[in-house]
């Protein structure tokens, strides 16, 4: 099935949009998915959502991948920057944790970021502000847009210093509530606010891991995220990335979802990527036999499918990940 164009393939503009969805099976034979076991699963998902339950390790992550130390780019946001060990590429994965609009510790993304960035890239892992700290929408997601933006200007000043430039591709990698938020920040027009002291910079593509989108149907916890200010769910709309799908068109889109999610249904990606696709995105969903809400955005699961989406270039002596 052919792919609807990763952000740094210069055909891509050309290219007719498509939804393209895949189920990806394991050795031990097909995944058949029926209509039926989805409903079970927005239920029992919905369930477990209310419990406020978001893990911010994945298991099976290596427990030697530490980020980098944080660097303060506003009050209560900050972020490690991962430098490529080896050859870079002209590119900048900003990673955005989830943890439930209540926490947003990064730690457990330390694995990826180090895939990622031994494929070239300069990773950006982002702490940001939640209902923890009293931070209800926009707040959250105008820290990421900060953090796209000083992300922007850290990885050109990698790459300058490298000689590829100080203008690198943006992807935005968001996982659960982080991908609501990435989604967010990557279709909106950018409006900082006097705060933060980056010049802006707009995503070139978002790539979601297990997010809960719809924040009307994940009303029971979306509370954290829009708190008293915003009691009623018709004043949601600038927080909904359903509602802001057909923002950006341009903008490409990869969602990963595992199917064997307890906490976010598949059926929340699948929403979304429908709505993408009407809103003229090129975008494509990819659900994963035998993986749960943790292990997607592990290095061995999420780290091979983003890298080839993104094209980034395997370590020295090992072979790139296939197109699919």
């Amino acid at each position: 099935m052919s792919r609807s164009g990763p952000p740094n393939d210069p055909s891509r503009g050309a290219r007719r949009r498509s939804l393209v969805t895949r189920v990806h099976t394991d050795d031990c034979g097909g995944v058949l998915m029926h209509r039926a076991s989805r409903l079970l699963a927005v239920l029992c998902g919905c369930l477990v959502a209310a419990c406020g339950v978001d893990p911010s390790a994945a298991p099976g992550s290596s427990p030697s991948a530490v980020l980098p130390d944080e660097q303060q780019i506003r009050p209560g946001v900050a972020a490690a920057v991962t430098e490529p060990g080896g050859p870079a590429e002209a590119v900048v994965v900003v990673l955005v944790p989830g943890g439930g609009w209540v926490s947003a510790d990064p730690s457990g993304l330390a694995p990826l970021a180090e895939h990622l960035a031994s494929r070239g890239a300069v990773v950006v892992t982002l702490r940001y502000r939640t209902a923890t700290e009293g931070a209800y929408f926009p707040e959250p997601a105008l820290d990421i847009e900060c953090g796209i933006a000083f992300a922007s200007t850290a990885a050109g000043r990698v790459l300058d210093d490298r000689g590829l430039g100080d203008d690198p591709t943006i992807a935005v990698v968001g996982h659960s509530a982080g991908a609501q938020l990435s989604a967010v920040a990557a279709l909106s027009p950018t409006t900082l606010d006097p705060g933060c002291p980056y010049p802006s910079a707009d995503a070139d593509a978002l790539i979601g891991l297990a997010g809960p989108y719809d924040v009307v149907a994940a009303e029971r916890q979306a509370v954290n995220l829009f708190g008293p200010e915003y009691p009623r769910l018709d004043q949601w709309d600038a927080g909904n990335p359903i509602v802001l799908a057909s923002q950006r068109p341009e903008l490409p889109v990869l969602l990963l979802h595992g199917e064997d999610d307890p906490l976010v249904p598949v059926a929340a990606s699948e929403t979304f990527a429908q709505a993408l696709d009407e809103g003229g995105h090129p975008v494509e969903l990819d659900v994963l036999a035998g993986v749960d809400h943790d292990s997607v955005y592990s290095a061995e699961v999420a780290g091979p499918v983003i890298s080839s989406w993104l094209q980034l270039d395997a370590p020295e002596g090992q072979a790139s990940p296939p197109a699919r």
